[in-house]
Parts: C-alpha cells; structure tokens; sequence
C-alpha cells in the first residue's frame, strides 16, 4: 500500500516536472516559436522592420534650367529736379534815392559796386517837387513888403527876408524852405499861432535824379543806411522789388 502511495507521488511529480521544462520555467533553451519569442521581448511595440536593399537611393531630379529674361532697353536716367531758392534766402527790395545831384549819382554808383554783385541800378530824370517854401505872396513893391516885414517883426517872426528878384515872386515875403512837406506844415502852423495868417506853402520843382537801387533785403538795409548818411538833402523813397 506504501508503494503504491510512493508510486503515484513520483509520477505526479514527474508530471510536475515535465510541465515546467515545456512551459521553460527551469531556463530551457528550446523556443516555442516565433510568437512565444515575440513575447518574450521588452516593448515588442518598438520593433521596426527594416528592409535592406541593394539598389542605391535615386538621385534627385535636376533643377529646372531658367532661361535668361530678354535684354531690355536700358532705363532713362533721371531728370535732376530744377534747383530751388533756398528757404533762408532774403527776398528782393527795392530803395530809392530822389533829388540827386550828378556827382551824388556817381557817388552812389560807385558805392554800390565796391561792395560787389547782387545789386542792380536803374536811373531815371525828371521834373519833380525838391522843396515846400513857406512865405507870404508878393507885396506888389518894396513899400508893401517893408510894411509887411515890419507887422511879422512885431508878432515875434525873425526868420524872413524880402525876395528882389524880378518875377511873380518879386516882394513875396519868405519865411522858410522845407525839404518835405511835414517839416513844412509844422512850421506854417507855429506861424498861425503867432497870429500869421496870409503866410502860405508853395512847392518848388527842378530837374530832379532818381537812382532806384535793387538787391536782397537784408544786405540791402544796411547799404542804404551807409548812403542816406552821405548823400546829404537827397529823399529815400521805397519803390517795387
């Protein structure tokens, strides 16, 4: 009965045995195929199955060939802009110097061209007024003027004299010549208020030299400040650019 028991034991246990080498739980070298040996490996996910070939890779296709664009007519060079006034350059003026003597008007020339280009002279001649007489018209004869000159004495009038010359102002009575008419009008009302009142303004005219003198403004200024200063008793007009 004992043998029996030990019989059945070794057989279980040979069964035991045999199922772990088939199973390879005892480190057996036999495979059980390729599924069982896929399964086996670590991350089967990441196989990639590379294909080896002898053929070599193709060559990439030759760039286009792009033809050479037609030759053109060159184009036209620019046309530089015209050249403008630049912004700080001073506009054009224009001063006037009237009652010229010939030798004030050669002085004046000769002023204007040492100090070099810029400026452009024109001269001009004619009739016009040079001064406003303040008098009393003509008495008639010698008698009337001293009568007359005796009344303005005692009204305070020094200033005066008796005109002999022959002509329409024979014994007129002056008393005072004005180079312009303000000046003039002044002193005719300083007479009225003495009590004067046949006294009277005449304008006086001549041949008379106009020099009109053109040029920047800025430098022109002070050229015609340096000639009012020496060309004594001649007016200084404006007149256009």
């Amino acid at each position: 009965m004992v043998t029996l028991r030990v019989a059945v034991l070794v057989l279980f246990l040979a069964n035991l045995l045999a199922l772990a080498v088939w199973k390879g739980g005892l480190g057996a070298g036999a495979s059980g195929g390729e599924p069982e040996r896929l399964s086996n490996q670590l991350n089967p996910e990441r196989l990639r199955l590379v294909v080896e070939s002898s053929q070599p890779a193709p060559s990439p296709p030759p760039a286009p060939v792009v033809a050479a664009p037609a030759e053109s007519a060159p184009a036209p060079e620019p046309v530089p802009a015209p050249p403008t006034q630049a912004a700080d350059a001073a506009p054009p003026a224009c001063v006037a110097f009237s009652g010229l003597t010939a030798d004030q008007a050669a002085e004046l020339s000769a002023r204007v061209a040492k100090t070099g280009s810029g400026f452009k002279l024109s001269e001009s001649r004619g009739v016009g007024t040079t001064s406003w007489w303040v008098h009393i018209p003509s008495q008639g004869n010698k008698e009337g003027a001293d009568r007359k000159a005796a009344e303005l004495r005692r009204l305070g009038v020094e200033d005066l004299f008796i005109v002999q010359d022959a002509g329409p102002n024979q014994f007129a009575i002056s008393l005072g010549l004005f180079k312009n008419e303000q000046a003039a009008s002044r002193h005719l009302n300083l007479l009225r208020e003495k009590g004067v009142r046949s006294a009277q303004i005449a304008s006086r005219g001549a041949n008379v030299l106009r020099v009109e003198v053109r040029g920047p403004s800025d430098s022109l200024a002070t050229l015609a400040s340096d000639l009012s200063e020496r060309l004594r008793g001649a007016n200084r007009l404006e007149c256009a650019p």
